[in-house]
């Protein structure tokens, strides 16, 4: 019998901890704890690797174990331990070495993040999460109640540009009043992780390159070089998000975080559906959020992907160049043009670039943020799954609905799902948990 991934993972988050560390061994918890501060890593081919060349500046960090399907990216961490434990699947990495590590960074595909990181945490590990939070909706909910319930573990979505010195800026512009009350906002990127991809035989899986446990909970498509691993599977929906799972956690986690919006109430696909195998190459979704004390009663956000991106906005001057990538924020008193990643642009309500504006806020460090916060140095991290949950829900709500163009969908947050009873409802409420491959 086939489970979807709600059940497979409520289970799991429900049972015992697989592996109970003591009090005084776990970060975060009053008690005697060590300096250093032990990491597993699990993917790190690429920005897993760019992670944890950041980690490692921090004086307390030590990698002591590491696993990727494939070995030949085993070598990428040679030189970060001095006794790395090494694996191929991450099941037998918690169940041989949990007891030498005290937290997991994880940069895997995104149809791995959610089992990867649940997992962690039922280990009493710290998590960093690579964006998206999951693959699935229904998965984002459960990595954010599993860190609700265990406050003792400190979470970090991989949204690095969090920090940067820009967003930061542009947050604290807004919520100062400086463009006044926010009525509407525009997010786009340029990129296209989508198109459909046929036509090519399977091929057999280099030696290096474990493809069952590569496909994990999704369904093993039969390899092929090129298609998938390594730089490709952001495009299949099997493995990836497209482009709005991918870069929307980036470019509209300003928006969440400057205007405190949470859920959508509504959202709308403008833009084509997907292929059979792959994501749109375009995407244009309308959504409405409940108003803040930075907005209006209600708040429109935009998102377009691709060549679907705008070139020009109602309430920014016709000569302004567009950024290919970023944010436009529409207020009572001006407009804010926020480039990912560029310092923020400014204009008054008649156009002419505001030229008074209030001090630049400084760069925070992401990664070395939620090291701190696992030692008790800090308090928080600045995006613990309890915020970027919701954010990843919304986003990941765009993959879902573009499959009925023009078809408005009311979201019930509080039962993670969409209302009503229509067939079109059902099924959309069907791909927020989709079932998890037998044996996973």
């Amino acid at each position: 019998m086939s489970l979807n991934r709600r059940q497979i993972i409520k289970a799991a988050a429900s049972s015992a901890s697989i592996a109970t560390l003591a009090p005084n061994m776990v970060f975060g918890i009053p008690g005697k704890t060590r300096e250093k501060f032990r990491i597993a890593a699990v993917g790190f081919g690429g920005r897993g690797k760019a992670d944890l060349n950041e980690m490692k500046s921090h004086p307390n960090f030590e990698l002591t174990a590491a696993c990727d399907v494939d070995q030949s990216m085993h070598k990428n961490v040679d030189g970060m331990g001095s006794d790395i434990k090494k694996f191929q699947d991450y099941r037998l990495l918690f169940k041989n070495s949990a007891d030498d590590f005290d937290a997991v960074v994880i940069a895997t595909p995104d149809h791995m993040h959610a089992p990867i990181a649940l997992m962690a945490m039922e280990h009493d590990k710290h998590v960093y999460l690579q964006k998206p939070l999951a693959q699935d909706i229904a998965e984002c909910r459960l990595l954010a109640e599993q860190a609700a319930q265990k406050t003792h573990l400190k979470t970090q979505m991989g949204i690095q540009i969090h920090a940067h010195p820009a967003y930061r800026t542009a947050v604290s512009w807004i919520q100062s009043g400086l463009i006044g009350t926010i009525k509407d906002v525009h997010s786009w990127s340029g990129k296209g992780w989508g198109g459909e991809m046929k036509g090519k035989s399977p091929t057999t899986p280099p030696a290096h390159l474990d493809w069952d446990l590569y496909c994990g909970v999704s369904e093993k498509l039969p390899y092929v070089e090129g298609w998938y691993h390594r730089n490709n599977w952001r495009k299949w929906l099997a493995f990836g998000t497209g482009t709005q799972g991918d870069m929307g956690c980036h470019i509209v986690d300003p928006v969440f975080t400057a205007l405190q919006i949470k859920e959508p109430t509504q959202c709308t696909s403008l833009g084509p559906g997907p292929f059979k195998q792959n994501f749109a190459l375009l995407s244009h979704v309308v959504y409405t959020f409940r108003g803040t004390p930075y907005t209006s009663e209600e708040l429109n956000l935009t998102w377009y992907n691709g060549s679907l991106r705008p070139s020009k906005v109602e309430g920014i001057p016709s000569k302004v160049k567009l950024p290919s990538q970023g944010s436009v924020f529409i207020g009572t008193k001006g407009s804010l043009i926020l480039p990912h990643i560029g310092n923020p642009q400014v204009y008054q309500v008649d156009g002419t670039p505001m030229n008074k504006l209030p001090d630049s806020v400084g760069s925070g460090n992401h990664f070395h943020e939620w090291i701190d916060a696992a030692q008790g140095k800090v308090e928080s991290t600045g995006a613990p799954f309890e915020y970027s949950g919701p954010l990843t829900e919304a986003v990941l709500m765009g993959t879902v609905i573009n499959r009925w163009p023009k078809e408005k969908f009311d979201w019930d947050a509080a039962n993670c799902k969409f209302k009503g009873n229509s067939q079109t409802v059902q099924e959309a409420n069907a791909l927020l948990a989709p079932a998890y491959r037998t044996g996973w």
